[in-house]
């Protein structure tokens, strides 16, 4: 079963008992799918050779000399 279904049954199960058992699994299911493979945080490559610091300054990052 895909995972939006799975969460929307808890759900629909929840409000028709109010079973605290289909509101753990609700939980359960919603927190599986934030963490799991759907949630995928991408890195920030720079094409720069400096970097936008948090406080607004840049940050100059020295290239490797190869010779």
């Amino acid at each position: 079963m895909a995972p939006l279904k799975k969460i929307d049954e808890a759900a629909k199960m929840w409000e028709k008992t109010k079973d605290p058992k289909y509101k753990d699994l609700w939980y359960k299911y919603i927190r599986e799918f934030a963490n799991g493979p759907n949630n995928i945080e991408r890195r920030i490559v720079s094409i720069d050779s400096s970097v936008k610091t948090d406080d607004g300054t840049y940050k100059v990052i020295k290239q490797p000399k190869l010779f």
